[in-house]
């Protein structure tokens, strides 16, 4: 084996690394962030909740609505040879991507609700029930093909259609904890 043939074959490992090491961390990124913006903004995020719950085919229309139109732009401007429209790509697609982390908390927290409802006695602490149901969503978008290519658009989808029910509709929903003040 020559050094040029081994050259390439670290390469090849390299990249595969490389890939997986994207997919762990963006996978870590989007687990903080669900976690952190479902305990962050609680009464949003059960907004968002209490709409993926009630209307979720309407939910992930929104969210398809918004987001298909969104990805022809930013594959139009990523296809154009001039540098500042590939910089205007990338800040659109972490627009979204962020916007579908946010939307993401009101799945983790209608998660979350459904496995504290699911414990034993109704005793699970809100956090601890936070972070399983995060784990379970991200579990589910990295299962090999049916993650990535169905789970994974339809959890795309209704982060953003909830994103966009949470921070733009101005009706209010109840939260479970105002009820039992009440």
């Amino acid at each position: 084996m020559t050094s040029k043939e081994k050259s390439k074959i670290m390469t090849t490992i390299g990249d595969v690394l490389m890939v997986f090491g994207g997919i762990a961390l963006f996978s870590l990124s989007l687990f903080c962030g669900m976690v952190f913006f479902s305990i962050l903004l609680p009464a949003r995020a059960a907004k968002m909740a209490h709409q993926l719950d009630n209307n979720p085919g309407r939910t992930i229309a929104i969210g398809a609505g918004l987001l298909t139109p969104a990805i022809f732009l930013i594959v139009l401007l990523a296809a154009l040879p001039i540098q500042l429209t590939k910089i205007l790509a990338l800040f659109l697609t972490l627009a979204f991507l962020g916007c579908a982390a946010v939307g993401g908390a009101g799945l983790t927290r209608l998660t979350t609700d459904r496995i504290r409802s699911s414990a034993e006695n109704g005793a699970m602490a809100l956090f601890p029930a936070t972070v399983r149901a995060a784990g379970l969503i991200i579990g589910a978008l990295n299962i090999p093909f049916l993650g990535w290519f169905f789970f994974a658009p339809i959890i795309l989808f209704a982060s953003v259609g909830s994103f966009a029910h949470g921070f733009l509709s101005r009706r209010a929903v109840e939260t479970p904890w105002q009820r039992a003040e009440s």
